[in-house]
């Protein structure tokens, strides 16, 4: 019989729930460049099929509220804040 140690069981636990978060940009940490309370343009392979997304930054710098655009260059922000997927 195989002996697994348990400290290889909580690695791969830990890696699997990595890449579950990593799907999902809500509760994330928001990019450092980003003020908080300020939306901006995401993209990420692993969620909404590697199209763009718009968020928002809380004030304690994560991911509040997330809208997913329908192509891959399709978010904008303007000089006044205002965010949209084209």
């Amino acid at each position: 019989m195989k002996f697994i140690s348990p400290a290889t069981i909580i690695m791969s636990a830990a890696v699997l729930a990595g890449i579950v978060i990593a799907q999902d940009p809500t509760g994330g940490s928001c990019n450092q460049r980003v003020f908080a309370g300020k939306h901006e343009c995401g993209r990420s392979a692993s969620y909404n099929g590697g199209h763009a997304y718009l968020y928002l930054c809380s004030t304690d710098n994560f991911v509040t509220e997330v809208e997913d655009c329908s192509c891959i260059e399709c978010c904008s922000v303007a000089s006044d804040g205002t965010t949209k997927c084209t």
